[in-house]
């Protein structure tokens, strides 16, 4: 998308609307990923040991348990196997969509429920990075997406004669996406690699 934009197009405006689509998409890529995560992990996490406190403290709708109760008895009564915790983790995707998991404090949320620990320390160390260098710099990508996305990237002003939009700086922008790309990268490693030995809870 980012290539786009530097080609030859009658409208620079296009060009900057398309650097805007770049920093939507890659926050939303984080989401995503964060999202998938916790859906594939939540069995993982259950076989492993005990639920983790934030995960355990999750409201669900009374209907889901409700319904799961009701499979559970017809299970028994026609002698099937209801395989409870698939119904589990549906009821956790339906509560996932009304999750958002893109600044650093949601994505520590994210980590949580996935019962991944120390996470942002072992990400930042990945990175060769501090925590608080990548909370800055995701907050901040984060923020200008924001921007883009609920405001229309209109600069703010107490009294607008005419509508103006914020600055579209090409090469920020740029290092803004590939940064978002490594770190998605960096949380992969993490997430398939088992921490230290001497992590703890």
């Amino acid at each position: 998308m980012l290539d786009l934009s530097t080609a030859s197009l009658p409208d620079n405006k296009v060009k900057n609307d398309l650097r805007r689509a770049a920093i939507v998409m890659a926050v939303a890529g984080i989401d995503a990923y964060m999202h998938w995560l916790v859906y594939q992990r939540i069995s993982a996490v259950r076989r492993e040991g005990d639920i983790p406190k934030s995960l355990g403290k999750l409201e669900l709708p009374f209907t889901d348990f409700a319904a799961l109760a009701d499979a559970t008895v017809l299970g028994r009564q026609k002698q099937i196997d209801s395989r409870p915790w698939v119904q589990v983790k549906h009821a956790l995707q339906k509560r996932l969509l009304k999750a958002t998991f893109q600044g650093y404090d949601d994505v520590a949320t994210a980590f949580s429920w996935a019962g991944i620990e120390k996470a942002w320390t072992r990400v930042a160390e990945d990175m060769g990075t501090t925590t608080t260098d990548i909370k800055s710099r995701l907050n901040s990508v984060v923020y200008r997406r924001n921007q883009i996305v609920h405001e229309g990237d209109i600069k703010r002003a107490l009294r607008p004669r005419k509508l103006k939009y914020n600055e579209v700086d090409e090469q920020q922008m740029r290092l803004d996406v590939d940064w978002v790309n490594n770190l998605i990268k960096a949380i992969e490693r993490i997430v398939t690699s088992p921490p230290p030995a001497s992590s703890s809870s």
